[in-house]
């Protein structure tokens, strides 16, 4: 019988999910699996093309603001943050409307966000490591970044001093 890789654990706005993996421990340390281009994940993502991959180390408090864009596969490998997942589709119910996920290296988690929703990081510990996986053919839309308080938005942050980069500060908003 073959192991189950990875399992959905959670649907957010009925297209963002929340994905569980196996983790592999050993003397050498620890393997997570992030993505298979054969494996059951790219059924469960229902086609994502990997096309580039970041990895961000950042600071307690950095702060990515909302980025709409290609679809996007997140987890942290080191440290922890609080992610934010905008449901940025005008003719949803749910427009405007956010959940959040902490995301740490003690969880096995990946959050799948599909185009057209839009995604926010705020890191928790010093020297967070994020690995952030695109798929820059589903582009839908503006790409450019929105206010994280623009009105019907307003995310709650759970810290005060932030650290963010002067394009999210002046991000237009979004009405």
């Amino acid at each position: 019988m073959k192991d189950e890789i990875m399992k959905v654990s959670e649907t957010l706005f009925d297209k963002c999910l929340v994905i569980e993996t196996n983790v592999r421990k050993d003397e050498r340390g620890t393997m997570e699996l992030f993505y298979q281009d054969y494996s059951e994940l790219k059924q469960i993502l229902g086609g994502f093309n990997l096309t580039e991959q970041r990895f961000y180390k950042m600071p307690k408090n950095a702060f990515f603001g909302i980025h709409r864009g290609p679809s996007k596969l997140i987890s942290v490998i080191q440290g922890k943050g609080l992610d934010y997942i905008i449901d940025l589709r005008e003719d949803s119910k749910t427009f405007k409307q956010y959940k959040t996920i902490e995301l740490n290296e003690d969880d096995a988690k990946l959050v799948y966000v599909p185009a057209g929703f839009g995604h926010a990081f705020l890191s928790l510990s010093d020297n967070t490591i994020q690995a952030f996986a695109m798929d820059l053919k589903s582009v839908e839309g503006k790409t450019s970044p929105i206010n994280y308080q623009s009105p019907g938005i307003n995310l709650e942050l759970s810290v005060k001093d932030i650290i963010m980069a002067d394009y999210d500060k002046n991000a237009e908003i979004l009405n």
